[in-house]
């Protein structure tokens, strides 16, 4: 008579070899980011990203991914808050970005995960800048969201 623990063991050993494919696959496909064109950045080495990349992604952003940047700046700390808010509140007054009868703009959220679209290219994330060139960027994003209002 076979003893129920040789079949409990024969029984994990064959899910365990049944398992070993999808667990080679699960390490070769990179698992998804986020939401939005979060999925869609291109994977780079953190602190590689250059400034004149990143401060020409901030002069050209659209205003709902530089309110979502600011947000972005605002709850890194790299932007004082008690002088960042009232700017960013305005902001989005004035631009409409985050209207109050919707349930959210996907570039503001992009934005705010600091992601930044550049033209028709793939974002990109201030994360993978240094920590210098995210507060200049910060700083250049308040600058450029102030003088549009």
């Amino acid at each position: 008579m076979v003893s129920f623990g040789r079949v409990l063991s024969a029984s994990a050993f064959a899910t365990l070899l049944a398992a070993a494919p999808l667990a080679a696959h699960a390490a070769e496909v990179s698992p998804p980011t986020g939401a939005g064109v979060a999925n869609q950045v291109e994977q780079i080495k953190p602190g590689s990203l250059s400034a004149d990349t990143v401060y020409s992604a901030v002069a050209s952003a659209k205003p709902a991914d530089l309110g979502g940047i600011m947000n972005y700046c605002i709850q890194s700390n790299y932007l004082t808050a008690s002088e960042a808010w009232p700017v960013l509140a305005a902001f989005n007054k004035k631009t409409n970005d985050v209207p109050s009868n919707q349930k959210g703009n996907m570039s503001y959220a992009d934005g705010s995960t600091g992601l930044l679209k550049v033209g028709g290219k793939a974002p990109i994330s201030l994360e993978d800048a240094s920590t210098d060139i995210r507060k200049q960027a910060c700083a250049k994003v308040e600058a450029r969201a102030k003088s549009m209002l």
